[in-house]
C-alpha cells in the first residue's frame, strides 16, 4: 500500500508541480496502511505521510488530490 501511495504522490507532483495534501482510502486500505506503518492513530498517520486522510466508502482505488482547505482533526477527551 505504501509503495502505491508513493507512486500516486510522485505522479501527482510530476503532473501538477506540487505535492498533494489529501489521500483518499477506503477502510480496508486504511487498515493495511496502518499495519504497514505500525500506527493506528489517524492524526499521527497523517503526519507520517504528510497528507490528510479522507476515509471513503466503497471499492475505490486509492487516490490523492490537493485542496486549499484547512482540515480540523477532531480530538477526543
Amino acid at each position: 500500500m505504501l509503495s502505491k501511495i508513493n507512486r500516486l504522490i510522485d505522479g501527482f507532483e510530476q503532473k501538477n508541480g506540487f505535492r498533494p495534501n489529501l489521500l483518499y482510502l477506503n477502510t480496508s486500505q486504511l487498515e493495511l496502511l496502518q499495519e504497514q506503518l505500525s500506527e493506528h492513530d489517524i492524526a499521527i498517520l497523517s503526519q507520517l505521510i504528510g497528507m490528510d486522510v479522507v476515509i471513503v466508502e466503497g471499492n475505490l482505488k486509492p487516490h490523492v488530490s490537493w485542496a486549499q482547505i484547512h482540515w480540523k482533526h477532531s480530538k477526543t477527551a
